[in-house]
């Protein structure tokens, strides 16, 4: 399994650094730590965050999808799915407004 730092996992997500770490923070999102105290960063951490930057687009706040991630909770595809754009989640949240569209919130 590879292993990205914080400047290569930015790259790949397409995000600022300090955006994962504010994300990382606000989300309640484990990072694992290497021996001097580095974040570093597998494909799985890389899904969570492509998922996160896919449900700001869609104009979730970060509270909802924290909400969300909680639930998702040990099931890495889901994440997977929203990154790739094969789930809108809004038709997976029961307490969703189906007259509210929220990618026309952006």
């Amino acid at each position: 399994m590879s292993h990205y730092l914080i400047s290569e996992a930015s790259r790949l997500v397409d995000e600022e650094s300090h955006v994962l770490r504010y994300w990382e923070e606000e989300l309640s999102l484990e990072i694992p730590r290497n021996d001097l105290g580095h974040r570093y960063y597998t494909e799985v951490q890389l899904d969570i965050f492509r998922t996160i930057k896919e449900l700001k687009r869609q104009g979730y706040q970060l509270k909802e999808i924290k909400q969300w991630l909680e639930e998702m909770d040990g099931k890495p595809s889901a994440c997977r799915e929203v990154s790739e754009g094969k789930d809108d989640v809004h038709t997976d949240k029961p307490d969703a407004d189906p007259e509210i569209d929220r990618k026309s919130v952006v």
